[in-house]
C-alpha cells in the first residue's frame, strides 16, 4: 500500500496518492494514449518515465492564515479553498513540518495573517526551496508592508533550528498587490547568498528566489538527457531555444553544438540564464530578452538546425506556430507540462512536420499532470 500523507483527506494537492504508485504510471500513460487517439496522432508513445514519487519537489509556496481562534496557521489550500494548517509535504521536503513550525513559532505572536478578503494583515506566503542536489534550502517570507519585520529575530530562530545549518539564503519579499498569488513588489536579502546552486548532469545552475525551474530536478536531468539524445548532435548544429528560461535546456545541450541562442520574454529569466552561462564557461550560447512571437516575426539569425520549445501551460499561440513553421527547422523537440495544449499544438505543426514519438514523463506524481516531449521533423516537399 502507499505511504499516505496525514493530510491526504483534506488536501487539495496530492489527489492520486492513495492509489498505487504503478497504476498512477499506468493510469497516466493510458490517459497520453487516449489523448493521442482523440486527436488522431498515429506516432509511437514510448514507456513513461518515472523517478521517486516522494520528496521531488524543489519549490513549495505556503500560505498563511488564520484558524477559527485566530491563531496564525500556514500550509496549503484544502479541497474547499480554505488553508489548512500543515505538518508534513510528502512530495516536497523531509524537512517540511519543522521548517513551518519553526516559522511559525517566530512570527505568530507578533504579525497578524493577511486576509485576502479584508487585504488586511501582514503575513502571506513562504516560499521554501531546496537544491536536491546540493541539499541547500532557501527561505522567502513573503508580507504586506504593514509592519517592518524584526529580522534578527526571525533569523535567529530559523538558524538555530537543526535544520539552520542547510540554510544559504533568507530573503524577505513585500507583496502590497490584491491578487492572491506571490508578486515580487520589492525583495530584500537579509541572510546568506542570494542565489542556491543545483547541479544537473556536469551543469550547476544559481537559482534565485524569483527563478523559474523545472519543479522535478532529478526528472529534469533525464529530460535534458533525452532531448540531447534524440537531437543527434554531431557538432555543428546552430539551435534556438524557444522559452528558455533561465538557459538549462540549451546550456546542456551547449556542450554539443556549434552555437545556442536562448529566447524569453521574462528579462529575470534571461539575466539568470546569462549568468549560468557564464558561472559554466560557456562560450557557444547567447541569451536574447524578447517576446517569442516577435521574435520569430523579425528573425535575423542564422537558419537553426533544431528548435526547441518548452512553452507555458497555455501552449503556442496561432501566430507563433504559423512563424515557426515558415523558418522550417529541419527538427522541433516540444516539450511541455500540458498534455491539453501540447498536443493541440502537434496536431497543427503535424501539417508541414511528422511526429515521430511522443514520450511522457512523470514529473508530478500523486497529482494529475504529467510532461511530455515530442520529436517533429520537417516533411520533404
Amino acid at each position: 500500500m502507499n505511504k499516505v500523507c496525514k493530510h491526504f483527506s483534506q488536501c487539495g494537492g496530492c489527489t492520486s496518492q492513495d492509489i498505487l504508485y504503478p497504476m498512477q504510471l499506468k493510469m497516466k500513460e493510458e490517459e497520453i494514449k487516449k489523448m493521442a487517439d482523440f486527436f488522431s496522432l498515429k506516432t509511437e508513445i514510448k514507456p513513461i518515465n518515472h523517478f521517486s514519487p516522494f520528496f521531488y519537489r524543489n519549490k513549495m509556496e505556503f500560505t498563511f492564515s488564520s484558524d477559527e481562534e485566530k491563531k496564525v496557521i500556514c500550509g496549503l489550500h484544502s479541497k474547499k479553498g480554505d488553508v489548512f494548517d500543515l505538518e508534513e509535504c510528502l512530495i516536497f521536503s523531509p524537512y517540511t513540518g519543522e521548517i513551518l513550525r519553526i516559522v511559525k513559532d517566530s512570527l505568530k505572536d507578533r504579525y497578524p495573517a493577511y486576509n485576502k478578503f479584508t487585504h488586511q494583515g501582514f503575513l502571506r506566503h513562504l516560499i521554501v526551496r531546496e537544491a536536491k542536489s546540493t541539499h541547500q534550502l532557501m527561505i522567502g517570507l513573503v508580507t504586506t508592508s504593514m509592519f517592518y519585520l524584526e529580522k534578527e529575530k526571525f533569523l535567529k530562530l530559523l538558524l538555530s533550528s537543526s535544520w539552520g545549518g542547510k540554510i544559504s539564503s533568507v530573503y524577505w519579499v513585500i507583496n502590497d498587490s490584491v491578487a492572491d498569488a506571490v508578486i515580487f513588489q520589492k525583495k530584500e536579502l537579509i541572510y546568506g547568498e542570494p542565489f542556491i546552486v543545483e547541479n544537473i548532469g556536469d551543469f550547476s545552475f544559481h537559482i534565485f528566489i524569483d527563478t523559474f525551474f523545472q519543479t522535478n530536478s532529478v526528472g529534469a536531468e533525464v529530460l535534458y538527457k533525452k532531448i540531447e539524445e534524440y537531437a543527434q548532435l554531431k557538432g555543428k548544429e546552430k539551435i534556438l531555444d524557444l522559452y528558455c528560461g533561465v538557459g538549462a535546456i540549451g546550456i546542456f545541450l551547449s556542450k554539443k553544438v556549434e552555437f545556442v541562442w536562448g529566447v524569453d520574454v521574462e528579462k529575470s529569466s534571461i539575466e539568470s540564464a546569462s549568468l549560468n552561462a557564464k558561472i559554466n564557461n560557456l562560450t557557444n550560447i547567447s541569451f536574447i530578452c524578447a517576446d517569442v512571437k516577435k521574435f520569430l516575426i523579425n528573425f535575423k539569425l542564422p537558419q537553426p538546425d533544431l528548435v526547441v520549445v518548452n512553452p507555458p501551460r497555455c501552449g503556442l499561440s496561432k501566430k507563433i506556430k504559423k512563424h515557426l513553421v515558415k523558418l522550417r527547422p529541419p527538427y522541433i523537440l516540444y516539450s511541455s507540462c500540458n498534455p491539453s495544449t501540447f498536443f493541440v499544438d502537434l496536431k497543427d505543426l503535424g501539417e508541414f512536420y511528422n511526429v515521430e514519438f511522443i514520450e511522457p514523463f512523470d514529473f508530478f506524481p500523486h497529482t494529475p499532470y504529467v510532461e511530455c516531449l515530442g520529436k517533429l521533423t520537417l516533411r520533404k516537399k
